[in-house]
């Protein structure tokens, strides 16, 4: 190991003696205000505060039932932004909308579980395991080879290493000062999680009769589809939410085969869900925010994993019958 690296590494030794020793996530945004990182971390304009540190920490600890915290600044021309026990840094939803330029995290937990990500111009292009480097992701894996190889993987702690890496790339070497002074605060209304690819979607109709998913197998792409639209139209109106803007736009240009607005329905899930967090007494609205979410998974590019993810989700919406779900479903195939 030469002497380069092994002060690259004792310098960040300090993260492990630091309040955020256990648990924490910490993110480097490049080209971006705090506003608009804060924004892309999902964070909510109105419940901004300036803490220091060990504030923050324990209003993020007294909270962390409810709602992720982020404490963010500017070092340079980078934005930091601190989670203690968080994980919105990880996220791919969240590193594509804060890297319009660059965007570098360092993940870690008390488990043992790392990771290491790198997004640039909206796309995760590095991602993997601080303790099995070898097995990355993203849309370009290899990109960080010429500064990632040098350091010893297998040798030093994982943190450590991580925050190393993250130092060559962003030129900010580890320091404590990233903690000190006051960081502007937020809760968080997290965004919702991307619609992937399901390896096997039929298994969300469990609890469904054994038959649909034998009928959903044999139907074609347009009976699936016009079945996803009908089953999240029943259940925005069970829900009492069909006349939301956002769903009805979306619902209805579902059924003309138009093109949706997956960020403004993103948008539209996320206020919902942090209203309910706000109302937590107030049981409507979350039934309106699972509501909200079947709609959205209708959207799903693959019919079937459209159909079976609404189905799937219809189940945890208040009023909503299997049966008549069933029925309909039954109908839309049959056209």
């Amino acid at each position: 190991m030469g002497s380069y690296c092994v002060s690259e590494i004792e310098r960040a030794g300090w993260v492990r003696r630091s309040i955020i020793q256990e648990a924490a996530c910490l993110t480097f945004v490049r080209g971006g205000d705090l506003a608009h990182v804060a924004e892309a971390f999902g964070a909510v304009a109105s419940s901004g505060r300036e803490l220091d540190i060990d504030e923050f920490c324990e209003e993020a600890f007294a909270n962390q039932e409810k709602y992720p915290m982020v404490a963010l600044k500017q070092l340079g021309d980078w934005v930091l932004v601190v989670e203690d026990g968080g994980e919105q840094g990880r996220r791919p939803e969240v590193l594509r909308r804060a890297a319009e330029s660059t965007a570098v995290s360092v993940f870690w937990d008390g488990s043992g579980l790392t990771r290491f990500s790198h997004a640039a111009r909206g796309e995760l292009r590095t991602a993997f395991e601080a303790v099995l480097p070898e097995f990355r992701e993203g849309t370009d894996p290899d990109g960080l080879e010429e500064l990632r190889v040098d350091l010893p993987w297998s040798q030093a702690d994982p943190v450590a290493l991580m925050l190393a890496l993250a130092g060559r790339i962003t030129g900010l070497p580890a320091s404590p000062g990233w903690l000190a002074g006051p960081l502007r605060t937020f809760a968080v209304a997290p965004w919702p999680d991307d619609l992937v690819a399901v390896a096997e979607p039929l298994d969300h109709v469990a609890g469904y009769p054994p038959e649909l998913a034998a009928a959903l197998r044999s139907a074609g792409e347009q009976q699936l589809r016009r079945a996803a639209v009908a089953v999240a139209q029943q259940v925005a109106l069970t829900a009492d939410c069909a006349d939301h803007p956002v769903l009805r736009r979306t619902l209805g240009r579902l059924s003309c085969g138009a093109p949706v607005d997956h960020g403004e329905l993103a948008a539209a899930v996320r206020e919902l869900s942090w209203r309910s967090v706000l109302d937590r007494p107030c049981s409507t609205v979350r039934v309106q925010l699972r509501a909200a979410e079947a709609v959205r998974l209708a959207t799903h590019p693959d019919p079937l994993t459209a159909l079976t993810g609404v189905l799937g989700a219809a189940r945890q919406v208040r009023g909503v019958e299997v049966g008549a779900l069933v029925d309909l479903v039954r109908a839309e195939l049959a056209r």
